[in-house]
């Protein structure tokens, strides 16, 4: 048998026996589930324990501003037509392909307003189906990125909507009809599975272009026309700012894995009120963090010829590994909700 056979083989086998736990969980009880203050219907939590509402709801309020404030600017900076050739970032893929990272800041940008949508939701209705039709709202845009990326940084066919509806659709209707608790399992296992496998891919562009940066610098490429830095009439004559490419990609980086921290912990401790207001400040550091990625990669430049970033390689073993490893992990945490 192949290495790649094997490989999908173990990925399948870890799985199930993950799955299998949950049935074989003795432990495991239906709890009761608190009802929403402001509509009564009920949530996707119990009562709490360590719970301070005025707490809670500062986070929460501070949740909204920062998200609010963060997409306001990061739309601002990434629909920005004007930028100066210096600042812009092309994403390259394996084949020689290039696009300006446009739409892929875009993304980050509405990815972080829709994030503001779900918390103001999450004030009025706290967790259950009915804020769910928000919450989606968050992870639509999650999947967009993944979607962006493994598209080249463009959408290039009609798959992008198709698979967005069919996510959507999947999504809601599962969590309309499943009764509690499984449809806050539901909503929060594929939640996580975005998150993480958003993670995954930003590290794979990390390293890529990190490489790739090496790479061009000991070769010392000469500056073509396309990679033409000189200024133009129309660029500011004030010196730009220099980063040290591709460092700001770290901040994808730990936004993302801020946000895993986020989702996980509470999950793991379901009842215990203080994550509550964790999970509030995780989004606080990170959403501000992917806006000012934005920010460095709108209003820098780099000392190479280009600011360039490099998509690893997309074959479909690869999104295997890439989707298996997002549903184990996500599984993993919610499995450790039942011990």
């Amino acid at each position: 048998m192949s290495y790649r056979g094997c490989t999908v083989i173990t990925y399948f086998v870890i799985l199930i026996l993950l799955l299998l736990s949950f049935a074989l969980n003795k432990n495991s009880r239906y709890p009761i589930a608190a009802p929403s203050r402001f509509t009564g219907y009920p949530t996707w939590h119990e009562e709490l324990d360590n719970f301070d509402q005025q707490s809670y709801d500062t986070s929460l309020l501070f949740l909204i501003i920062t998200s609010i404030l963060s997409g306001y600017y990061s739309l601002i900076w990434a629909s920005n037509r004007d930028l100066p050739k210096k600042y812009v970032t092309y994403i390259y893929q394996e084949n020689g392909s290039r696009i300006p990272a446009t739409w892929f800041n875009k993304a980050i940008a509405y990815y972080i307003v829709f994030t503001s949508v779900a918390g103001i939701a999450l004030f009025y209705l706290d967790t259950g189906k009915l804020w769910s039709t928000f919450g989606i709202l968050h992870n639509i845009w999650e999947v967009c990125i993944l979607l962006l990326l493994h598209q080249g940084g463009k959408i290039t066919s009609s798959f992008f909507f198709a698979f967005i509806a069919i996510y959507v659709i999947m999504v809601t209707l599962l969590d309309i009809v499943l009764p509690w608790p499984l449809d806050a399992i539901w909503f929060k296992a594929q939640g996580l599975c975005a998150d993480c496998a958003l993670f995954i891919v930003f590290v794979r562009i990390y390293l890529a272009t990190r490489e790739y940066v090496k790479e061009q610098s000991s070769a010392q490429l000469p500056i073509t026309n396309e990679d033409d830095l000189s200024p133009s009439d129309e660029e500011p004559s004030v010196s730009p700012k220099i980063i040290k490419h591709p460092n700001q990609i770290l901040l994808l980086l730990f936004a993302s894995f801020l946000h895993i921290l986020g989702n996980g912990i509470p999950t793991i401790s379901p009842t215990d009120g203080r994550l509550y207001i964790f999970f509030n400040l995780t989004y606080c550091l990170s959403f501000p963090a992917y806006a000012l990625y934005i920010y460095f990669d709108t209003h820098c430049t780099s000392i190479l010829h280009s600011k360039r970033i490099l998509l690893p390689d997309t074959s479909k073993l690869k999104v295997f590994l890439i989707t298996m490893w997002s549903i184990l992990l996500s599984i993993m945490i919610m499995r450790l909700t039942f011990i």
